[in-house]
């Protein structure tokens, strides 16, 4: 981890900036700005209105890199509750998780309790929209991390999807590994996010020049809306904020006969609400990570420590609701 992030990573927890940047953003709707609501309750009611709009949610309760044993029982409880509330009101059930966040940290045997609750309510709330034949997507999309975190969130994503648990997994595009690991997920017939990728790790297993990173973005891309992908009942999602990129996965998409329903692109609740509007008024299938909870300011300021980039993206999104 480099100067900058350990950097952000401080501002994120330093519980004096914490508090002053907390009550700041109160005052001034930043924390309204990328944070769904404070509760269930507030979450669930943005997720009906954002349906109506033609746009999906991506839910995800703030808080990562948990050391606190009783805030990973607090955020397990938060979404065990949050799952039949969005049954009951009737859309899409999609839960986003970092397994730092449900134990990992405390050792497999909580993280595997915490997680295995979890899918139980979301396979019965699949089972129950099969019966009822409604159109709505149900997954449990399991975030990518550290790197060195990689191998037993592939294992966590595997094991869930063969007990049939309906089960997704983020990859980041800056890794050379993911070209391999993609192949096993289009293989298997899952559903993959592709990011960029957060928290550099070392030249020797990452790309770090960003016209690198986007290339292979492209080429995995490219991959991920191949016939042999389709084929297997793979389905794509594209976590992206750049319009260049998203105009040209479009194109692949168009030219290898892939529908505009059968993909995704994924964009952060609040970041770059044109482009969000653009893609929806195209046609295309628009999901938000949407985080709701109390710690807003951790949230921010790690995607600024991620990359740099994000916080001017982060102060140009408030000018351009």
């Amino acid at each position: 981890m480099g100067i900058w992030q350990k950097c952000m990573i401080a501002v994120a927890c330093n519980k004096p900036i914490r508090r002053t940047g907390e009550a700041i953003g109160r005052k001034t709707g930043l924390a309204d700005q990328f944070v769904s609501a404070s509760n269930i309750e507030g979450h669930v009611a943005r997720a009906i209105r954002l349906r109506e709009q033609g746009i999906g949610i991506s839910s995800f309760y703030l808080g990562e890199y948990v050391t606190d044993i009783a805030q990973v029982h607090e955020t397990a409880a938060q979404l065990g509750a949050l799952v039949p509330k969005l049954d009951q009101a009737g859309g899409d059930i999609h839960i986003s998780i970092d397994p730092s966040q449900l134990g990992y940290m405390q050792g497999k045997e909580v993280l595997d309790q915490n997680v295995d609750d979890i899918a139980r309510l979301i396979r019965t709330a699949a089972n129950g929209t099969a019966q009822r034949k409604n159109n709505r997507t149900i997954r449990l999309m399991i975030d990518m991390e550290d790197f060195d975190m990689i191998d037993d969130t592939l294992a966590l994503h595997h094991r869930l999807a063969d007990a049939g648990i309906p089960v997704a997994q983020t990859l980041q595009a800056r890794l050379f590994r993911t070209e391999t690991d993609l192949e096993s997920m289009i293989a298997r017939g899952a559903m993959v996010r592709l990011v960029k990728g957060a928290m550099a790790p070392p030249d020797a297993v990452a790309f770090t020049k960003r016209p690198d990173i986007d290339a292979n973005y492209l080429k995995l891309a490219g991959r991920m809306l191949s016939d042999a992908a389709r084929n297997a009942g793979f389905f794509p999602v594209f976590g992206t904020h750049h319009r260049d990129l998203a105009i040209r996965i479009g194109q692949i998409a168009d030219q290898n006969g892939w529908t505009r329903d059968r993909f995704e692109f994924e964009m952060l609740y609040g970041v770059n609400q044109p482009l969000q509007r653009e893609l929806r008024d195209a046609g295309y299938r628009l999901r938000l990570y949407a985080p709701f909870g109390h710690d807003w300011w951790a949230y921010a300021w790690r995607r600024v420590g991620e990359n740099p980039r994000n916080l001017g993206l982060l102060l140009r999104s408030g000018l351009n609701r």
